[in-house]
């Protein structure tokens, strides 16, 4: 095996240094992380996979480093540097009188369902991994959730609505009354509910300043993410007082949405709302825009969700709305160095990668493995290291972290056993002043930890 190490990097206006290098190493499948550097591209052996008589443990990351979904990823590389600074990560977990060094290989989904299903079956049956990581929309983190659970590895997941991944495992379950409990499979993110419920409080306050019609154009895809909405959003949106006008489920990739538009304005829709991919909402807004549709608010999910996907688009998403689960005023420290949210943006941004990323919050994949792995007996023994990581109950740098009863948000949908909420604050981007667009805190009715930072405007007037 050769090594090299290489620098993280960014994307967009801002981001100096280039990610190429990173996905070098990483396009080919899988990458292992190391004491020896930050990254070493990985052959058939894997550097520091034992060390004396105690057998390495070794963790699986798969998320979209390239692709549609690379804004998601674009912060892991960065977070991976992070956690091997950490004692545990640095030095090796000591359990039962043993310390177990750890070694981090991160594979590449490249925004594919297909590969990240074949990545989660190279790591868990080629590289023996002990624990598995998936992020980042249910593009990845499905394919990935079916392979663990089936082959019986231990899996966090995180960046998935909670719904489409309980109704990938347990297709026949329902998620008002979610009663399945998968055995090697946890995950920690918010559900679509929790976004109509974010989303309603700033409708309410532009319908209040405008004086709108309640009518909502909504444009779900033929996906996992719009069957989860179209499910979900219908009954929250009309008992808070709203139409709900929801256009025929679209394809994926689709590129001509002119006969959705032309609904929506006949309708005199007021709002807007969506789950896309990034480049159809890209497509979808613009040609919006030059059709004449212009919402007073829009209020969008899965796109518009890191400096990446909005750079593109530049001044046609100044005041569009969304949501986040991780901002750099949360009170939040992580349980491994004790830095700050506000301390990992800031370091963050130092590094040369740009404007701070939701995905920072990505760090706390690694403290549940801490968590779980220091209270077995044997970290290689898969079964109980998934009921350990069922186990996990801590306060996070992505917030509190509770897989027995998810931290108590119980109503009005489950969530499912394994499943811990980290509910969303609305955010809107606004023209900045540091950066051309900046993500502003604009409604923290359901994560009131997260400091208000600027007045909600209307998209459109």
């Amino acid at each position: 095996m050769s090594d090299q190490t290489v620098q993280p990097g960014g994307t967009g206006p801002g981001e100096g240094l280039s990610r190429r290098n990173v996905l070098r190493a990483v396009g080919a499948g899988a990458a292992v992380v190391g004491a020896g550097g930050l990254l070493q591209a990985c052959g058939s052996s894997i550097k520091g996979a034992s060390s004396g008589s105690t057998k390495a443990i070794t963790i699986g990351w798969i998320h979209p480093l390239t692709g549609d979904l690379a804004g998601f990823g674009a912060p892991d590389m960065w977070v991976i540097s992070k956690i091997k600074q950490t004692s545990p990560f640095k030095n090796g977990i000591k359990i039962g009188g043993k310390t177990y060094p750890v070694t981090i290989k991160s594979y590449d989904s490249q925004s594919s369902v297909t590969r990240a299903g074949d990545l989660a079956r190279t790591a868990i049956l080629s590289d023996n991994v002990d624990m598995l990581f998936a992020t980042s929309t249910p593009e990845t983190v499905n394919a990935v959730a079916s392979e663990a659970e089936t082959l019986g590895t231990p899996l966090v997941c995180a960046n998935c609505p909670w719904e489409s991944w309980y109704l990938n495992l347990f297709p026949k379950g329902n998620p008002t009354k979610a009663t399945e409990k998968a055995k090697y499979v946890v995950l920690y993110f918010l559900g679509a509910e929790h976004l109509a419920a974010c989303f309603i409080p700033m409708w309410n306050r532009i319908h209040a300043q405008l004086h709108t019609d309640k009518v909502v154009a909504a444009a779900f895809p033929n996906d996992s993410d719009g069957d989860a909405f179209r499910a979900v959003f219908p009954p929250i949106v009309a008992a808070a007082g709203y139409k709900f006008d929801m256009s025929a489920a679209y394809a994926d990739g689709t590129t001509n949405y002119t006969s959705m538009i032309t609904q929506f304005k006949a309708d005199k829709a007021d709002f807007f709302t969506n789950v896309p991919l990034p480049p159809d909402f890209a497509a979808m807004w613009h040609q919006s825009i030059q059709q004449g549709f212009r919402p007073k608010l829009a209020t969008v999910a899965k796109v518009l969700l890191f400096p990446s996907d909005t750079y593109s688009l530049s001044s046609e998403v100044y005041n569009v709305a969304t949501d986040t689960w991780w901002v750099p005023t949360l009170p939040w420290t992580s349980t491994l160095s004790g830095e700050s949210c506000a301390q990992m943006a800031s370091q963050y941004e130092a590094s040369g990668l740009g404007q701070w990323n939701a995905n920072i919050s990505n760090y706390s994949l690694f403290e549940v493995a801490y968590a779980a792995f220091k209270t077995v007996s044997d970290p290689h023994d898969h079964d109980e290291v998934a009921d350990a990581i069922h186990n996990v109950n801590i306060h996070a740098l992505a917030g509190p972290l509770n897989f027995v009863n998810g931290g108590g948000w119980l109503k009005p949908f489950g969530p499912a056993p394994g499943v811990a909420i980290t509910p969303p604050a609305g955010v809107q981007w606004q023209k900045g002043t540091k950066y051309p667009l900046e993500m502003q805190v604009v409604d923290n009715t359901l994560l009131p930890e997260a400091k208000i930072t600027a007045d909600l405007l209307p998209t459109n007037t």
